[in-house]
């Protein structure tokens, strides 16, 4: 009986001790008030991954290469008839003494009248006078750095000429007679003066005159580089008796005899059938 009483003692107190629990569909609400501002939440922390390892290095494509354009179709031009020469070269000229030429005109071999060369010249300025295949040219000028610098030619032509002027200081040649003009090069010659320009060309340098020579030639119409090939050495008979010559020829026609013994004078020209052979050279005064 006394352990039953003490057992129905202690359900008594803990009955007291031990809150209800709370009714069914009520919450207590717990409200807190802080003075601060609230702060950001913190995130949770989530366990750091291993680096990631870089993906391997891939080569890139070799782009293609462009695929070539078309090649326009080209009509093929008609063969040149005049051969095209570069701008002449600078050549080192020696100015040729005084002196005068007289020829012999021969036309298909046989003897039919006479030609002249006359040149005067003081080192710096001089007068030039033809007379012969090449027809009748009157020339005057000086010099320059590039050997004999026409200043004006007059072309005979029957009873009239024509005249071309050479403008050094503007680099343009007038050809008067048909109202144009053309630019001018160093070292440009008339029809007169390119054979003694030749003439100098070998007193200065004979190697000079080993291939060609290339001449920018002013003429009544027009201007342009006549290139004058080395056909090679040639011994002529002449009325002086045999002389030792270089022989050139141009595109044109023209061909000339040099001889490098006789100061590289101009002793026989050739166009077509006429001829003309030096028969008589003479030293004239220097004025």
């Amino acid at each position: 009986m006394l352990s039953l009483l003490l057992h129905l003692a202690l359900i008594a107190w803990i009955d007291r001790t031990i809150a209800p629990p709370p009714s069914a569909g009520f919450v207590p609400l717990a409200v807190r008030l802080v003075d601060a501002a609230p702060q950001p939440p913190v995130p949770a922390s989530t366990p750091a991954k291993p680096p990631e390892a870089p993906p391997p290095a891939v080569a890139p494509a070799a782009m293609p290469e462009p695929a070539p354009a078309p090649a326009p179709s080209v009509v093929a031009a008609p063969a040149a008839v005049t051969e095209t020469v570069q701008t002449p070269s600078r050549y080192r000229v020696s100015m040729p003494p005084s002196v005068t030429l007289l020829y012999e005109l021969r036309d298909a071999g046989k003897t039919v009248g006479d030609a002249t060369l006359a040149w005067q010249t003081d080192g710096v300025q001089y007068r030039l006078s033809v007379d012969g295949i090449m027809g009748r040219i009157e020339s005057e000028g000086g010099t320059d750095d590039a050997g004999i610098a026409p200043l004006r030619a007059s072309y005979a032509y029957g009873a009239g000429s024509a005249a071309v002027a050479f403008d050094r200081e503007q680099r343009s040649i007038s050809f008067e007679s048909v109202g144009r003009s053309a630019q001018d090069l160093p070292g440009s010659q008339d029809g007169a003066t390119l054979l003694m320009q030749l003439a100098g060309i070998g007193l200065a340098d004979p190697d000079q005159v080993q291939d060609a020579v290339d001449i920018y030639v002013g003429r009544a119409d027009g201007a342009a580089v006549e290139r004058y090939r080395v056909v090679g050495q040639e011994r002529i008979t002449t009325p002086i008796g045999a002389i030792d010559t270089l022989h050139l020829q141009s595109k044109g026609g023209l061909e000339v005899w040099l001889a490098p013994e006789r100061g590289w004078l101009p002793v026989q020209l050739r166009m077509g059938a006429r001829t003309q052979v030096v028969k008589e050279i003479r030293n004239a005064p220097a004025g």
